[in-house]
């Protein structure tokens, strides 16, 4: 039984729907919930049908608050990982190598990931997936820069300050607002902060009862939308 960061109950409870966890790392929901449960493909050379393994772990089955923080920390990582150039078919191999070679279930989110050699597969120019290390310098250069914003305890991923929020710096962190992305600097959840504005407050009082300035309410509205 896995105890410490990676084991605690904080990290491991269902906080998101699927559509919450896709939505809040910037990703297709239709992916997250593949992501999460797996998918069904028909085999080129057998002609039959097979089922992917889930590449999330500990997302509980059926609807409503399925995912635990663990869950959405890899769904972001995955993410990080297409956005560098990786496409799916070529992830799901390397998360195998990950999960392999540091000998974790929870490959994706040890810290191993960016340091100690860690193994990776990437993609040459010719399409193939290499196996390489990071004394190479692949991994840090084509990865390395979508994973900068995570912060690590006890090994595991433990904050995730969101890339898509550059005016202000918000984080999602399950041992603050329940896992909901947050505004670092004072420690409001971002929802309560849009919400006042919906309700048609006046931006700038709303940014004042905050300790905010007024663009960085403006830069929250459109990043949120």
């Amino acid at each position: 039984m896995q105890t410490g960061r990676i084991g605690d109950s904080a990290y491991t409870t269902p906080l998101y729907s699927q559509s919450e966890a896709a939505r809040i790392i910037q990703a297709p929901t239709t992916s997250f919930g593949r992501w999460a449960q797996g998918h069904t493909f028909k085999q080129r050379q057998e002609g039959q049908w097979g089922r992917s393994a889930a590449l999330l772990t500990g997302v509980r089955p059926g609807r409503g608050i399925t995912v635990p923080f663990n869950a959405l920390a890899e769904g972001f990582i995955i993410e990080s990982f297409r956005r560098a150039g990786l496409p799916l078919a070529r992830i799901r191999p390397a998360v195998e190598v990950l999960r392999n070679e540091i000998g974790l279930h929870n490959a994706l989110l040890s810290e191993q990931l960016m340091t100690d050699g860690a193994e990776i597969l990437y993609q040459n120019g010719e399409g193939d997936l290499v196996v390489v290390r990071n004394s190479q310098g692949v991994f840090k250069e084509v990865v390395s820069e979508y994973l900068k914003s995570i912060t690590y305890r006890d090994g595991f991923v433990s904050v995730i300050q969101l890339p898509t929020f550059e005016v202000v710096d918000v984080v999602v962190d399950p041992l603050r607002n329940g896992g909901q992305p947050t505004i670092d600097r004072i420690g409001v959840r971002i929802e309560d902060v849009l919400s006042r504005v919906r309700a048609g407050e006046p931006l700038a009082e709303v940014a004042d009862d905050f300790a905010l300035e007024a663009h960085e309410v403006r830069s929250l509205i459109l990043q949120a939308a």
